[in-house]
């Protein structure tokens, strides 16, 4: 394909053809099957390599002004059946290990801003230390809330990555933990 894009912020192995980003947007879009917003189309894309942000940026436009992909009330892009049928019908043109990983990669994204709006973490300096409150369910009956005193604000932070990657497995361990089954 004929490179047609700018190189800022492109790895080796990723694209330099409109067209070759037109097909992933739309085949990750159409893998994750779920709306998802420019910034996180973004955030996965300019994220790991596999394209430059000006460039996604006018594919994304193109793609909507041709039909490919439609904007919700709230600002996020799903793919059309058109663009759907497109990308599953060229996406050999694309290197099998991208798409894989750019479907992959935006799953995980979307868990994660998931597990973000349903769960919170509040990190509170103290005298001697921090504590950190992670509560799973962020609703007025949340399901748990675990405080924890630790001695430095990058572990109270380590820990708070690793809790909203996935919440629900410390709240699993703590019921497997405090019960006899």
């Amino acid at each position: 394909m004929i490179r047609d894009t700018f190189d800022a912020g492109v790895e080796p192995g990723g694209l330099h053809s409109h067209n070759e980003i037109k097909l992933l947007v739309c085949y990750m879009l159409a893998g994750v099957s779920e709306p998802m917003s420019r910034e996180s189309i973004f955030n996965v894309l300019c994220g790991h390599g596999m394209a430059n942000f000006f460039d996604i940026s006018t594919v994304i436009a193109d793609l909507l002004s041709l039909h490919n992909l439609q904007e919700d009330e709230l600002g996020r892009l799903t793919v059309t059946d058109v663009g759907r049928d497109a990308a599953l019908t060229l996406k050999d043109m694309l290197p099998y290990t991208l798409r894989e990983r750019s479907v992959e990669a935006a799953k995980r994204l979307l868990i994660r801003l998931r597990n973000e709006r349903e769960n919170h973490v509040d990190i509170r300096k103290e005298e001697r230390g921090y504590t950190i409150t992670c509560t799973v369910g962020d609703t007025p009956a949340p399901l748990m809330s675990l405080s924890l005193l630790v001695g430095s604000e990058a572990q109270a932070e380590a820990i708070r990555e690793r809790f909203l990657n996935d919440p629900l497995s410390l709240y699993r361990d703590v019921i497997e933990s405090v019960s006899e089954n």
